[in-house]
């Protein structure tokens, strides 16, 4: 069935990586001008040159369809949910393709060629535990276009050295692995922007501090859900951070020194059992352009 989709609004609300996808769609063409969605191959084939989002989530494939290849078009590809095992070589013929998600199926591997797809925006490799990273990161780091990566709940412990080889990556998630420690690899991405570390109960924020400070690049800090009991002074060497989310933690208190973080501009706290008797004190030390949201109530 053909479905008109246009974006949603941006909101705080709207988990943004979905708003990234929105941006991503919308990008260079008007509300108008966005591709009807497909979710029917068989209705899809009745105009091939016209399908540009293929959305085949969650529809029992065990391979991939060869049929696709009819769509030369294709710029979003929506494959997570199935059963496939292999992505084919002659994926690199989808030379206008911006957005691929293979979460939640049984790839391990992705074919080399896979480097050549020259204006890929954004991959979702999310819910893939048996992810050959030693493999995948040498060969997706040579897209020069790419700049989201989401890797939620591959069972990551450790992250390749590697990954630092991704020099144009803006937004990074990886949320729901069990990382203990940031390495300091990742503190090399130079264009990193945003990242997500949430439902990562392992993680060690005073340990990683010696890597996330030095992020010159990054705006935005997701530690939703990790457990934290307490966030470390050098937080607020974070100099550029613009938006930080530690809602659903254990926080009982702020540290002092975010007073001098002069570039924040909205901090999530939601969830934490901060006493209201403080409230007031951190209005007072923070500085005055931080929206606030402390159980649902926004201040400033």
């Amino acid at each position: 069935m053909k479905k008109q989709h246009k974006p949603a609004q941006a909101s705080l609300s709207l988990p943004l990586l979905s708003l990234l996808f929105l941006v991503t769609l919308s990008s260079h063409q008007s509300v108008s001008q966005v591709p009807e969605k497909f979710d029917n191959l068989e209705e899809a084939l009745r105009s091939p040159d016209e399908v540009e989002w293929l959305d085949l989530k969650d529809k029992g494939l065990k391979e991939f369809p060869e049929i696709i290849f009819k769509f030369k078009n294709l710029r979003f590809l929506d494959l997570s949910g199935n059963s496939l095992a292999v992505l084919p070589d002659e994926i690199s013929t989808f030379t206008k393709l911006r957005y691929l998600d293979v979460s939640g199926t049984k790839i391990s591997k992705v074919p080399e060629s896979m480097r050549l797809l020259s204006a890929l925006n954004t991959i979702h490799l999310a819910d893939l535990p048996n992810l050959d990273f030693e493999q995948v990161f040498p060969v997706i780091s040579q897209i020069e276009t790419l700049k989201v990566l989401d890797l939620k709940n591959d069972n990551l412990q450790t992250i390749p050295s590697s990954i630092q080889f991704f020099e144009h990556l803006e937004v990074l998630d990886l949320s729901g692995n069990p990382l203990e420690v940031i390495p300091r690899e990742l503190s090399l991405l130079p264009n990193l922007k945003i990242l997500y570390l949430n439902n990562d109960n392992v993680l060690d924020l005073e340990r990683s501090m010696n890597a996330l400070v030095k992020f010159d690049q990054l705006k935005e800090l997701h530690l939703e859900n990790d457990g934290i009991s307490r966030l470390p002074d050098e937080i607020s060497n974070l100099v550029n951070l613009e938006y930080l989310y530690v809602n659903q933690n254990r926080l009982e208190k702020l540290p002092f020194s975010m007073g001098r973080m002069q570039n924040l501009k909205y901090l999530d706290v939601d969830g934490n059992p901060i006493p209201d008797i403080f409230l007031d004190e951190y209005q007072r030390f923070l500085p005055p352009s931080i929206k606030i949201n402390i159980r649902n109530r926004y201040k400033r």
